[in-house]
């Protein structure tokens, strides 16, 4: 390996480590003990449509097929077979982080699915849910995150409904405290957390299970989602407390699995409609009729290319207009490119789409980062 790939791959791992397990409680706390604070948000620049214009290691969620959150569709999205082992002892208190980005509670347990058993590392809050169920959305999702021995992720998503007759004590005995936490980076401790209620729910509910990604940057994929198919009760109060903390934290429902990602989509659809307008009011006003966006196969890479727009001819006195290069989609690199990149032959730019504007990352970074994401993701 060159020296200079070496250095590349060095300064882009300690950013990948950091990215990929921010919100899974895998980050190891500074010797102060500083609570971390989340580096994105959910509005405006550090929102979800530009998640990968904030670090070259976040280019997954741009360009991704397969992307978290999903509507859970039912005629879809397969059920687990058997119901996983979970095994979350009662403790008297826990730690309760304010991230910024989410507030999370420091626990342990395991769940075992198929004979692999993943340890829980900590449960955070996402209010409206990140996932529906049959296009239905639900005011608070919990994300309970679990890691492996071998570095798999897994994520028990639970979905809340609110209820005026029952609520779920754990949410109740987690919410004790949260008026200490109102600021990012401050932390406090729970009430005493009986996780029995949620056992149950979990181990006597269908379940929705899928591979998908992490819903929060570097958005990297390989993580599996347990989902049950029926929500849990929480009352308004709680719900309230909890809402008023974390205000808005949930990504947009992303394409269907293996399908184009949606900045893509959205980015060369931009793309296109800029050319056509500069060609409406530089050329002879003649309506254009955009060129469709086709989803590509399920498994493969979308293409970039788009098709050339119907345009009537101009005038002859008509100056032709060309379309500034910002504009025009960059293709993306072939899945044939990709397997070239390996040995650095036939290396392609990455097409990257953000806040509907399109640009390229040389191909090797981007592709250096990826694999950084499989190994520590």
């Amino acid at each position: 390996m060159h020296s200079s790939h070496r250095l590349l791959l060095l300064s882009l791992l300690p950013l990948a480590l950091s990215s990929c397990i921010d919100n899974t409680r895998l980050k190891p706390r500074a010797a102060t003990g500083a609570v971390p604070i989340s580096t994105f948000g959910y509005t405006g620049l550090l929102g979800p449509l530009n998640w990968a214009g904030l670090s070259p290691a976040n280019s997954a969620c741009s360009t991704s097929l397969t992307q978290s959150p999903i509507n859970i569709d039912p005629s879809i999205i397969s059920l687990l077979p058997s119901a996983p082992v979970l095994d979350f002892p009662s403790v008297a208190a826990a730690e309760f982080e304010n991230l910024g980005s989410t507030i999370e509670v420091i626990t342990n347990g395991t769940t075992t699915i198929d004979g692999t058993t993943f340890n829980l590392k900590q449960f955070h809050f996402h209010a409206p849910s990140e996932h529906r169920i049959n296009e239905e959305f639900f005011p608070l999702e919990v994300h309970m995150v679990h890691e492996s021995a071998t570095g798999e992720l897994a994520v028990v998503a639970l979905m809340f409904q609110l209820s005026s007759t029952e609520t779920t004590e754990l949410l109740t005995k987690v919410t004790e405290n949260i008026d200490k936490i109102q600021t990012p980076g401050t932390r406090t401790e729970t009430g005493a957390l009986d996780f029995g209620a949620v056992v149950k729910h979990v181990q006597t509910t269908p379940l929705f299970t899928y591979k998908g990604s992490l819903t929060t940057p570097p958005c990297a994929e390989g993580l599996t989602f347990i989902i049950p198919q029926a929500p849990l009760p929480v009352n308004v109060e709680t719900f309230n407390k909890i809402k008023s903390t974390v205000k808005f934290n949930s990504r947009y429902t992303q394409n269907d699995l293996g399908k184009a990602n949606i900045l893509d989509v959205g980015c060369t659809a931009a793309a296109g409609a800029k050319i056509e307008a500069g060609k409406a009011v530089g050329g002879n006003g003649t309506a254009v009729a955009p060129a469709p966006v086709t989803q590509p196969a399920a498994g493969k890479q979308p293409s970039h290319s788009v098709a050339p727009p119907v345009v009537a001819p101009p005038a002859a006195s008509a100056a032709p207009v060309e379309a500034p290069a910002s504009a025009l989609p960059v293709p993306k690199a072939s899945s044939a490119v990709k397997e070239e990149a390996a040995t650095g032959a036939g290396a392609q730019p990455v097409h990257h789409c953000i806040m509907g504007a399109c640009h390229t990352v040389p191909a090797a970074p981007a592709r250096r980062a990826r694999r950084w994401f499989q190994l520590y993701v």
